[in-house]
């Protein structure tokens, strides 16, 4: 059964989010759990990720349960402004779908306000899951490069894009 995805507005409570979020099982492929003092900057700032078209991170709802984040944001890849996608699942949603649901939503949502051609995912190689995503959300992969994520650490990252004109692909 596919569950019944909502993508709510980062608020208070996503402060909690964060937390169950940063276990070092939940943060095996993006540099290990974060500091409260990093957790607290975090949530400060996405409390005011509200701009449509230029920044948003919301919360994913499954059933009215919270179940992850997902999020866009511009920035500048190769001389060219772009939007970059992330999104986290925690643990007891995995396997279910959730995170391809979600970003697509997310995806739905950007494309009619989107300011640039394209969006962009890093997952590691090793990240299965967010691979998939990409895969199933008709991302091509242009290849793997060396990325600074957490800040200090530096690791092979898979390139995904996907044009926003050409989406949603068939099936999606």
């Amino acid at each position: 059964m596919t569950p019944r995805i909502e993508l709510l507005a980062w608020d208070e409570s996503g402060l909690a989010l964060l937390q169950a979020m940063n276990i070092p099982a939940q943060k095996v492929y993006l540099g290990g759990p974060e500091s409260d003092a990093k957790l607290l900057d975090r949530h400060t700032r996405y409390l005011t990720y509200h701009r449509p078209g230029e920044v948003e991170m919301l919360r994913i709802s499954v059933a009215g349960a919270i179940a992850g984040s997902v999020g866009y944001w511009e920035r500048e890849e190769a001389g060219q402004m772009i939007y970059e996608i992330g999104w986290e699942v925690l643990a007891a949603w995995h396997g279910r779908g959730v995170g391809t649901l979600a970003a697509a939503a997310l995806l739905r949502r950007l494309k009619p306000v989107a300011r640039h051609p394209a969006v962009f995912a890093y997952p590691t190689p090793e990240n299965a899951g967010s691979n998939g995503v990409c895969r199933k959300l008709g991302f091509s992969h242009i290849g793997t490069g060396d990325f600074e994520y957490p800040q200090g650490l530096a690791s092979p990252h898979n390139i995904w894009r996907l044009e926003l004109a050409n989406w949603p692909p068939q099936g999606v």
